[in-house]
Parts: structure tokens; C-alpha cells; sequence
């Protein structure tokens, strides 16, 4: 269905601000270090019960964005480093939308393992409100995941082009052949955050033999050069 206030996709993002500030190359460090294990390790952190889970927002961009950029008024605890989703790949994987409600409708359940790991405490008398970022959470140690189940996202594409360069060069000093000294950029898909459905922009290089890139990268503040 498509309307404003929904999306067909569910986004990871990194953790990105420590002592009060956003530091990018720490978050972006996390990034890659998630990408080379192609996995997405569970966390207790804010999960009644303690049960390890990959959490995700399934807020639209219109939601998630100021400017551009993720709004710090309500994903200050994230950086703009992150893996979309479709909501469907997580939904096969088990992943299903929390549960808001009081903490004392929790203990109703909270031996009830198909469940507990869902809640997430809502009560307006003491303030306690997270409906805004609108999670989806897998119960799982960690959610392994390949090239074809995701899209990356980054600020804006300083980091794309940065990240391209870095991960090329990795990727010619692993190959077993004469070419560890020449380098050379294969084909990566591009998009805006608001065109990926419709458009691709190309970064092309010139090493015949490469296969493209493999990952789709999303540039968050919608501009490509």
C-alpha cells in the first residue's frame, strides 16, 4: 500500500552518538566492521526481559528526516549509517512490530517467550513514549544477511564515494591475480533516498574482468554529486 506514513522497508541504523555528539568515523568503523561479518549481532539494550534482538524502524523518510539527515530530535541515539530492509525479508525472518503498552501488561507475559521479547514499556502518565520510531525487532543472537537482502545507507555521498574507494582497494588486494597494483572501480548502483524505487545513477570504472559491485548504496541527504 502506498501512503506517506508507511514503508515497505525496515532500516538498521548504527549506533552514532557518544558523549552527547555524533562521531561519524567511530559509526562508520561499526558499519564496515557489519558488513564484512554480514551480520547484525542482537542487543539487550532497552528490551524488557533482556532477550537479544536486531531491532529496525519502519518510519517513512518523511519521519526520519530533517533536512536531509536523520532529525535529532527524536534518532539522536543513530547515526546515518544504516541497512534497509524489505519488510517482508525480516517479517520471513521472524521479525515483527513491537508491542507498546504499560509495563504492567509485560508482566502478564513476561514468561511467555513467543511474546515478552515484543514489548516495549508505553505509559503516558510517567512520559514514556518510543511509538515515534515505530520498531520491528527479530529475537536472535544475529541476523546474517547478504548482498541481495539489503540496501546501504550513508549521510550523503562523500561517505558513498569514500566507502566505494575503500572497499575497491580491499577487494583488488584480496584477488589472486597480477592485478593488486592497478585500481579500478566497478559499477555501483546509486540512489537518492527518495528515487531509489525509481532511478540508478552509475559510478563506472574501467577493469574489464570485475563482476559490479555488490552492494546498492542510498545517499540520505538526496544529492548525487
Amino acid at each position: 500500500m502506498s501512503r506517506i506514513d508507511h514503508s515497505q522497508h525496515l532500516i538498521h541504523f548504527t549506533k552514532g552518538y557518544y558523549f552527547g555528539n555524533i562521531d561519524y568515523e567511530k559509526s562508520y568503523e561499526i558499519f564496515k566492521n557489519i558488513l564484512k561479518e554480514k551480520s547484525l549481532k542482537g542487543g539487550t539494550g532497552m528490551i524488557l526481559g533482556l532477550h537479544k534482538c536486531v531491532c529496525f524502524t519502519e518510519a517513512p523518510l518523511n519521519c526520519l528526516s530533517l533536512n536531509k539527515q536523520l532529525n535529532p530530535k527524536y534518532f539522536s541515539r543513530y547515526s546515518p549509517f544504516g541497512f534497509q530492509f524489505s519488510k517482508k525479508t525480516i517479517f520471513e525472518n521472524d521479525g515483527r512490530p513491537v508491542i507498546y503498552s504499560k509495563k504492567e501488561e509485560y508482566e502478564l507475559e513476561k514468561n511467555n517467550p513467543y511474546i515478552n521479547w515484543r514489548y516495549v514499556t508505553y505509559d503516558f502518565d510517567k512520559k514514556i513514549d518510543f511509538t515515534w520510531e515505530r520498531e520491528w525487532r527479530i529475537k536472535t543472537n544475529s541476523f546474517n544477511f547478504n548482498e541481495t537482502d539489503v540496501k546501504l545507507i550513508f549521510p550523503n555521498m562523500k561517505w558513498i564515494e569514500r566507502f566505494i574507494k575503500e572497499h575497491e582497494e580491499e577487494y583488488h588486494k584480496s584477488l589472486e591475480d597480477d592485478c593488486e597494483e592497478c585500481f579500478c572501480i566497478r559499477d555501483a548502483i546509486i540512489y537518492t533516498y527518495d528515487e531509489f524505487i525509481e532511478k540508478c545513477e552509475t559510478i563506472s570504472g574501467d577493469c574489464p574482468t570485475s563482476a559490479e559491485f555488490p552492494w546498492v548504496l542510498i545517499s540520505l541527504d538526496g544529492e548525487k554529486c
